[in-house]
């Protein structure tokens, strides 16, 4: 990547990296939308409530991924092209051995995970066999979800894209012909997803491997403590952008199981499946700067890190306004589309129509996550992606209710989102005159 050309990828890499997001998202979203109108509602509440659980799993394929991603970038900034390649090797290596200890961990704790977020019944029967058989691919899992960012950070940004567009269309057909034709249950929907990434993690390796530049290598793969060190390190905080959405998954069941039951579950499990969507092309916007701002830091470029932080800004502010007036035009359609009927269709729309608000502020939050790990800016990075999810959210979800009902959760995320874009406004500002520092000391090391 030219340090001159950094600018002038910011659509495409932003670009691509938004449908690959949404894309990677949307395999939840259709197992959602055959198996409630092919199952029931019930169904789709127990691929809610399972998913918190599983996307810890997908969490560290991409926090893994993406720490090492933002080692290699700043390796080539550096003009460090063949350590950047070592660095993607021990990535790999790193994404196999965290697979095989996820797995099994997180198969042994199954069905107690699920029983302390309250499920019962047949929501805990649905809930387990889901689970089990996505959890039993966690290796593809992590894999799928880790080596899409080493694409991405390979100039490989469009490729990366048109995998996750391939693997849609596995994902989509899978469900119909397990779920349709052989009715497999809810155990098909979560075949037909494994499926999907697997052929996202062969296609992944194949570009890696065959690339005309930089192929992968047998010779590169050697281990260096060093490399995992940092890969992990950086890793936390990608991975904290990963698990936030599921952590507040998790929190809304726990809190809609106590004060509205079963029924609020359901108005949940919509929110998730249609704002918690489209939440994630904000993710998309943030982490298509990541090769950029990496790269540029690593050249110490400070103008197009600048340049690259503003146009992400404002992109992510807009799609922000245009994400909240499309929900909010389109939310009377959801309830049918996900087959909910009477009571459960009247709440869910009103929950939609509720918590859309949270998508204006979301967007700078996400941008504010993925640029301060990009450039370094860790401690920035670590307290705005966690202190929503382990303090801010925790706490107004215990108080809201109470105030205001059902409507306290809906307009919880509302309210942390808009706390947290005061903090970032606060943290950008402090970091433009971090930067303005280092070019004066720059200019007179020049002289």
């Amino acid at each position: 990547m030219e340090q001159t050309a950094v600018e002038k990828k910011f659509g495409k890499y932003v670009m691509a990296s938004m449908i690959t997001m949404f894309l990677q998202s949307a395999y939840s979203m259709i197992d959602g939308l055959f198996v409630s109108n092919l199952i029931g509602d019930t169904a789709l509440s127990a691929v809610n409530v399972a998913w918190p659980i599983i996307a810890v799993v997908t969490a560290i394929g991409t926090g893994v991924g993406c720490g090492g991603a933002v080692m290699m970038s700043t390796k080539q900034g550096e003009g460090k092209n063949e350590e950047s390649n070592i660095v993607r090797a021990n990535v790999i290596l790193a994404l196999l051995a965290s697979s095989i200890v996820v797995t099994i961990l997180f198969l042994i704790l199954l069905t107690p995970l699920l029983k302390l977020m309250g499920a019962e019944g047949e929501l805990l029967r649905l809930s387990q066999i889901y689970g089990r058989v996505m959890l039993t691919g966690g290796v593809l899992q992590i894999l799928s979800c880790g080596l899409t960012p080493l694409l991405r950070n390979d100039n490989r940004a469009v490729s990366a894209m048109m995998i996750m567009v391939g693997g849609l269309f596995v994902n989509l057909g899978l469900d119909f012909v397990f779920m349709y034709v052989f009715h497999m249950g809810i155990g098909g929907a979560a075949g037909a997803s494994l499926c999907a990434q697997l052929f996202t993690t062969l296609c992944c390796l194949i570009i890696l491997g065959t690339k005309k530049t930089d192929p992968i290598r047998f010779s590169q793969f050697i281990i260096r403590k060093e490399y995992w060190k940092k890969i992990f390190k950086t890793a936390v905080s990608p991975f904290g952008i990963s698990l936030t959405p599921s952590l507040l998954i998790l929190y809304h069941n726990v809190a809609c199981l106590k004060f509205g039951g079963d029924l609020a579950v359901k108005a949940y499990a919509l929110i998730s499946s249609t704002v918690g969507s489209y939440r994630v092309l904000l993710i998309g916007v943030a982490e298509g700067i990541q090769p950029l701002a990496s790269y540029a830091y690593g050249a110490h470029d400070f103008h197009a890190i600048r340049k690259i932080r503003n146009k992400a800004v404002i992109t992510a502010i807009g799609v922000s306004f245009f994400l909240f007036i499309f929900t909010i035009a389109t939310a009377r359609f959801y309830p049918a589309i996900y087959g909910y009927e009477g009571e459960a269709a009247e709440l869910g729309y009103h929950a939609v129509m509720v918590t859309a608000a949270q998508l204006i502020f979301t967007g700078l939050v996400r941008v504010t996550n993925s640029f301060f790990y990009s450039v370094g800016k860790d401690k920035y990075s670590l307290f705005m992606i966690y202190f929503d999810p382990l303090i801010m959210t925790p706490l107004t979800i215990v108080i809201l209710p109470r105030i205001l009902g059902l409507d306290g959760i809906w307009i919880t995320a509302v309210v942390t989102q808009f706390i947290l874009n005061i903090v970032a406004f606060g943290m950008f500002a402090s970091h433009e005159r971090q930067m303005k520092r280092m070019e004066a000391e720059k200019a007179f090391a020049g002289k």
